[in-house]
């Protein structure tokens, strides 16, 4: 906990630091070249799916220097990639492993008033599938049913995620795992998945399955368009209905996955439907990383 929040501080001061610069004694940390790169990849994106709004930080895994941060700065917003976040207090537990088998169903559960639905119901859904399959396929019933087996209930669960820095506005053991209710912005969620990258959060056997997930995620999840020849990626999808109506489409992870150097969030804002966290911004995540590691 002590190693997050001292992280969270130090990537707060050199955003204010790369951002603004406004005193002569704070060095920039930002690569002006791929500064320029990342904003045209990201703008080019962001035209071709005439979204409203995005942005693309990366950083410096080892250090939290910001290198580049194009875009529009995203205000706090529910996320799906809350959901790396959820597995982790999961495993944490002990009471749950990645092998472990749930049973999605037809992608429908009705919960009382409320219905959960994976992407994929109305073609039947997954049936029985491992918490690890659950997680790179992106359903929300696994995420609500590893939590539900997990927490005795939703305050426990908000609790939970405090521990990473993440506040809860409004509990509920359905929605939360995936997201909904959970406001965060994008260098928080950055700031997470980089304390992953490090291996400072957690203990070493639970960060170890989480960057197992996030691997397999995007070799055999719905982020394999993020998957590329020149470099291994892990990472995972964020697909979320916000409350105007809009939809948030993220990708944020580290590569290379086995010795991790830069980590990336791609966070888009687009009006309507199709929404694909790993087609939309898994792809821009792909191009970054491509550059880097020949640059």
């Amino acid at each position: 906990m002590k190693k997050i929040l001292i992280l969270i501080s130090i990537i707060i001061s050199f955003a204010s630091c790369n951002i603004k610069n406004n005193s002569t004694n704070r060095v920039s940390t930002v690569d002006s070249t791929l500064q320029i790169k990342v904003d045209s990849i990201l703008q080019n994106r962001l035209s071709e799916l005439d979204a409203t709004a995005g942005q693309v930080i990366v950083m410096k895994v080892q250090t939290g220097e910001i290198k580049a941060s194009a875009g529009t700065e995203l205000k706090p917003q529910e996320s799906g990639l809350i959901r790396t976040a959820s597995l982790l207090a999961a495993l944490e537990t002990k009471a749950v492993q990645l092998s472990d088998t749930i049973d999605v169903g037809n992608g429908t559960l009705i919960i009382g008033k409320d219905t959960l639905l994976d992407h994929n119901w109305y073609r039947g859904g997954y049936g029985k599938i491992t918490i690890q399959q659950g997680f790179g396929l992106s359903s929300n019933i696994a995420n609500y049913k590893t939590a539900k087996h997990t927490f005795k209930d939703a305050q426990a669960f908000a609790k939970a995620l405090t521990k990473y820095g993440y506040q809860v506005k409004d509990t509920s053991l359905i929605y939360n795992p995936s997201g909904y209710g959970v406001f965060t912005t994008p260098l928080q969620n950055l700031t997470f998945y980089t304390a992953i990258a490090q291996g400072t959060i957690g203990d070493k056997g639970t960060v170890n399955d989480i960057k197992r997930a996030l691997e397999y995620t995007v070799t055999d999840g719905l982020a394999r368009p993020a998957m590329s020849d020149e470099v291994k990626i892990a990472g995972a999808t964020g697909t979320i209905q916000l409350p105007n109506g809009e939809y948030a489409v993220e990708f944020c992870g580290y590569f290379p996955a086995d010795n991790p150097q830069y980590s990336v969030i791609v966070s888009i804002n687009k009006k309507d439907k199709p929404a694909s966290g790993g087609l939309m911004a898994g792809t821009v995540f792909k191009q970054i990383a491509e550059f880097l590691i020949v640059k």
